[in-house]
């Protein structure tokens, strides 16, 4: 049997077994470098910022970013960019 992966290479059972004998065997290299947790947002490292706000425009920003199914953090970047772009 053969199985088509997402990048389009063909594997077939007899690769799946030798692959398989490897790892178990401890010799088996993988299938290139493996990254733990999500891809970036941006390629520059993140910091967090943090402020207060009425209770009522929090709501109105859970309200929103349900509404759109984006993320708080999101909504705040999105927000913090338009102004910046708007003050210039």
């Amino acid at each position: 049997m053969e199985f088509k992966t997402a990048s389009g290479a063909i594997l077939t059972d007899a690769m799946l077994d030798e692959m398989a004998q490897e790892y178990e065997d401890g010799t088996w290299e993988g299938c290139g470098e493996v990254t733990m947790g999500r891809p970036k947002l941006y390629d520059e490292d993140m910091e967090t910022v943090s402020f207060r706000l009425p209770k009522s425009r929090v709501a109105a920003v859970e309200a929103a970013t349900a509404r759109k199914g984006i993320s708080k953090s999101e909504f705040y970047r999105r927000a913090v960019d338009r102004e910046l772009l708007a003050i210039g």
